[in-house]
């Protein structure tokens, strides 16, 4: 594995790795927009919503993680991915230490929020992060149509799985907060 191998060479949290592998092996859990909008509103209970997205933003991430894994190793090298990387690494462990927590401790349910909160705020620059590993791979190694397809293809993929995971973040640190 190509991004475990990047991580412990680095120095990075050698249980990544076995993270990522752990939560990848779950599909996220689609939702419909009834349920998301349900996870909202005033009736929803703040601890269904932790329950669920403390098994949920794990898999997300590391599905995420695996993809990533799969781009060539020359853009995995660009100073822009390994700091994309470490984002999602940081994040992936801040919120598999909730995995255990009593969802019926307050402090618990509100220091998840502030997580969420951190996270969303850590990843607020994925995309010109992205943006910015691509135009240096480009500018190192030249321009080839099938790699370009391909990181295309993962591309849309990536961006659609972050605006999903985003707007669950979003859903649950917005409701806490009223």
């Amino acid at each position: 594995m190509k991004f475990a191998q990047f991580l412990l060479k680095n120095g990075s949290v050698a249980g990544i790795p076995k993270q990522v592998e752990r939560f990848s092996k779950f599909s996220p859990s689609p939702l419909s927009m009834k349920q998301f909008l349900d996870f909202g509103s005033a009736n929803a209970c703040e601890k269904t919503s932790f329950v669920f997205l403390r098994q949920e933003l794990p898999v997300r991430l590391a599905n995420i993680m695996k993809e990533i894994d799969f781009l060539p190793d020359k853009l995995l090298s660009t100073p822009s991915l390994k700091l994309l990387t470490s984002w999602y690494s940081q994040s992936l462990l801040e919120l598999i230490d909730f995995l255990e927590k009593d969802p019926d401790d307050k402090e618990v349910l509100t220091s998840f929020t502030q997580t969420l909160v951190n996270v969303r705020n850590r990843h607020n620059n994925v995309v010109p992060t992205m943006a910015q590993g691509v135009v240096e791979y480009k500018d190192a190694f030249g321009v080839d149509p099938v790699t370009n397809q391909n990181v295309q293809y993962f591309l849309d993929r990536f961006y659609m799985s972050r605006i999903s995971t985003r707007m669950l973040m979003n859903q649950h640190s917005q409701y806490s907060t009223l």
